[in-house]
């Protein structure tokens, strides 16, 4: 019981740090500003980096480099990991 409530807390927290930092700094850490002649395609953009540690995500739209802010990715990580959690919790709870 314990697992699940701290997963859903976890989550919880996790989702909110997550929605303010992206509502007043934004998810853009770095990006480089490049013109990009023509329209820009879906399948121009793609991811270039992924870093375990700490977590950092690089991707590009055809022209441009962009890094998302560590502290974004940091708070989606542990909305995660309270989801796993919380999803542990619920089965140790159902199987008892």
């Amino acid at each position: 019981m314990f697992i699940r409530h701290a997963g859903a807390t976890l989550f919880g927290a996790g989702l909110l740090v997550c929605t303010v930092l992206l509502v007043t700094v934004g998810p853009v850490a770095a990006a480089t500003e490049v013109f990009c002649p023509g329209p820009r395609r879906l399948v121009e953009f793609a991811v270039t980096g992924v870093r375990a540690w700490p977590p950092t995500l690089t991707y590009t739209d055809g022209c441009n480099d962009i890094l998302l802010r560590p502290s974004v990715l940091w708070s989606g990580v542990v909305a995660v990991v309270g989801l796993l959690l919380a999803g542990v919790g619920q089965g140790l709870v159902q199987r008892a």
